[in-house]
């Protein structure tokens, strides 16, 4: 198996596994030998690989080097991959495919919300999807929301949009969202993951 495999020994009776994106995290009786939770693993490869790249999908984790980069939720396939070589090639892929996508999700918001931005922009940012200024009307939205699937995007958008009408989390902020997007609850749940 071609990932790090961490055993840990616990006092419990059977061997759990979870994963992160990048090994299996084995925790196993105390009782158990190395070799016993190593057949284990072998004969149960096939779906810990998969829960290893269910874990890596989720947190949407671009790995250029061996060709693994998400556009809206998906694991791009084909021969964009080849031109796709470094970090910038990627970052300027996003801004033309996010561009693309964002004009479509402010339009329809717009309509439905009543509500307009002046302007957004797109930016690298560390620790936020979306900014709003309501005072001047701006929006500014991350690049990285590019890795995220179309649902995701389309509530930062929305929410964004909202802080235009009401610039705090209040309860009409909340009561505003749910009006326009009834599952906006998990949804943020997938976007916090």
């Amino acid at each position: 198996m071609d990932i790090e495999i961490k055993i840990t020994k616990k006092n419990i009776k059977n061997i759990r596994v979870s994963a992160s994106t990048e090994a299996l995290l084995v925790s196993a009786p105390k009782y158990m030998s190395k070799k016993a939770i190593m057949k284990v693993v072998e004969e149960n490869e096939e779906e810990l690989l998969k829960l290893v790249e269910r874990a890596r999908s989720k947190k949407y984790i671009n790995n250029i080097e061996k060709g693994e980069i998400y556009l809206f939720g998906e694991l791009l396939k084909g021969d964009t991959l080849n031109y796709l070589t470094d970090e910038l090639k990627v970052e300027n892929f996003y801004r033309e495919e996010l561009k693309k996508v964002l004009e479509n999700i402010f339009e329809e918001l717009r309509e439905i919300t009543g509500l307009k931005e002046k302007s957004y922009t797109v930016r690298k940012m560390k620790s936020r999807w979306g900014t709003c200024y309501p005072e001047r009307g701006l929006i500014n939205l991350n690049l990285n929301l590019a890795k995220r699937p179309i649902d995701e995007i389309k509530l930062v958008v929305l929410h964004e949009l909202i802080h235009l009408k009401h610039p705090n989390h209040s309860k009409d902020f909340y009561s505003e969202l749910g009006r326009y997007m009834g599952n906006y609850k998990e949804v943020q749940r997938r976007l916090k993951e």
